[in-house]
């Protein structure tokens, strides 16, 4: 079984929940993830890290994701 792995870090684009959003802050269990609307202003949703690492409702938007069994691969 293969595991794909990528570091959390600010600045991370991802969908959670069928919307996208960028990570803008992690502190502690905490990831505040912001949202641009189409007006052009920012939203905000803080969730527990616990979300991130349950049950597939995120997905990584592209960066460098390594496999447990050691290879590498960039996704896009």
């Amino acid at each position: 079984m293969n595991t794909w792995t990528t570091p959390l870090r600010t600045g991370l684009p991802l969908t959670y929940d069928g919307e996208q959003f960028t990570i803008a802050e992690i502190e502690g269990r905490r990831i505040l993830l912001q949202q641009i609307s189409a007006e052009g202003r920012p939203t905000w949703r803080q969730i527990d890290l616990s979300v991130l690492i349950g049950p597939s409702l995120h997905r990584v938007l592209g960066g460098n994701f390594a496999r447990t069994d050691g290879g590498r691969s960039d996704a896009g």
